[in-house]
């Protein structure tokens, strides 16, 4: 059973939204208006001086963080209504259904206090901190794709759905008869009802009772 590797990236890039957020109005500062103002006047004259006097501005590392921060919290957005009508599509039904079901429900908190919070103290308005944010970024990128931890999302948990672990009483996928996997959904999963789900990676699972 293929992963649904765009759900996967979506669900990753909108776990980081709170952090964007925070980081958009931080370093928010009126004087931006007023600098992307002149600058659209310069470009149309003579491009090169335009971009020379913008790198050199004292606010030019700022302005792009929050040029960033916005397109990121605009992606988040698109992908939060994308994985909401996911939940009305591709979803296999064939009678299954969990036991060992226990909701993890500390899983965006935690997320937020070691990821976010620790992130937004960071001098982020020099050229240094800027790149030493972007690879921190591609790091975390890296290690919640390889380690699945993308389902500890606050943006989920703000939204109003459960996590929660099991395991299937009865199952088509032989591969995880035995295995403890990872559980999405918005609402409530009994024991021994009937199911369906949707893959996402490896052994995470959009997952709902089959009504």
């Amino acid at each position: 059973m293929a992963d649904n590797s765009a759900m996967k990236r979506a669900l990753i890039m909108q776990s980081f939204a709170p952090l964007f957020l925070i980081l958009l109005i931080k370093y928010f500062d009126i004087k931006l208006f007023g600098l992307c103002e002149r600058f659209g006047k310069i470009i149309l004259k003579n491009p090169i001086l335009a971009l020379s006097k913008a790198v050199s501005h004292s606010i030019f590392v700022t302005l792009l963080l929050e040029f960033f921060c916005l397109l990121w919290i605009i992606y988040s957005v698109y992908s939060i209504r994308s994985f909401a009508k996911s939940q009305w599509a591709n979803f296999v039904s064939e009678g299954e259904s969990l036991i060992d079901i226990e909701k993890i429900s500390d899983s965006g908190v935690t997320f937020f206090m070691t990821y976010v919070l620790p992130m937004t103290m960071e001098d982020l308005d020099t050229w240094k901190g800027f790149f030493v944010f972007g690879i921190l970024m591609i790091m975390l990128f890296a290690l919640m794709w390889k380690t699945n931890l993308f389902y500890q999302n606050p943006v989920l948990t703000l939204l109003g759905y459960e996590v929660f672990s099991f395991k299937f009483e009865t199952t088509q996928l032989t591969e995880y008869s035995e295995k403890e996997c990872i559980g999405i959904t918005r609402g409530i999963v009994g024991r021994g009802n009937s199911i369906k789900r949707q893959k996402i990676s490896d052994n995470v699972f959009l997952i709902y009772e089959d009504l």
